[in-house]
């Protein structure tokens, strides 16, 4: 240190020794790291509320049959404009097909490992959109061999002895009909006339 010097002018001596350029990096680094944790957080957000997004559910694709949850199945009866029919919740498996037409099925399975097999053994309940629905169940009970029968709200059911694994119903005034298919003809009416077949809620 120079005789004339003092500690400040021998700093500002120092400082401007040091590159311009080493000085612009250091003050840029903790920027850097403000800018990184930013993005760190914009992300953070973006992954909370895809995950939460509205609480909607993602259903199978229409045409396609697959296995779904009950909440699921809960997901699609509140986006639909008419009421989609089940025998309620049990335990296996639920699978899922919607066609492009509008139907809904919703068959039970013992297990998951069943989804898709084609195999007519298990219940299926059918909710059809149908123009003049409950005229076509009437017009069904006056076929040859047609048994019919009256459900709560003024509903019609209907099978026929040629087909007795199937058995249909709707009400008046409504915009779709039923079918409830079981391996057991006798279990198939049971589920209709106990008042088991019921809108999802």
């Amino acid at each position: 240190m120079e005789a004339h010097d003092t500690p400040h002018t021998t700093a500002e001596r120092l400082r401007s020794a040091v590159p311009q350029r080493m000085r612009m990096q250091t003050k840029a680094l903790p920027l850097s790291l403000v800018a990184l944790l930013v993005i760190a957080l914009i992300l953070l957000t973006v992954l909370l509320l895809r995950g939460h997004s509205g609480g909607k559910t993602t259903l199978p694709p229409v045409g396609t049959s697959a296995g779904v949850s009950e909440s699921q199945l809960k997901a699609l009866a509140s986006q639909s404009n008419h009421p989609i029919y089940w025998a309620g919740p049990k335990s296996g498996a639920y699978e899922l097909t919607r066609t492009t037409d509008g139907r809904t099925y919703v068959r039970y399975l013992p297990s998951a490992n069943k989804v898709g097999d084609r195999t007519p053994s298990y219940l299926t309940v059918g909710t059809y959109p149908t123009k003049q629905a409950f005229s076509a169940i009437k017009s069904a009970a006056a076929r040859q061999g047609a048994v019919s029968a009256k459900i709560d709200q003024g509903g019609l059911l209907v099978f026929n002895n040629s087909t007795p694994k199937s058995v249909y119903f709707s009400y008046p005034k409504s915009g779709y009909q039923v079918e409830v298919y079981d391996p057991s003809p006798l279990q198939a009416r049971s589920l209709v006339l106990g008042g088991s077949i019921k809108p999802i809620r």
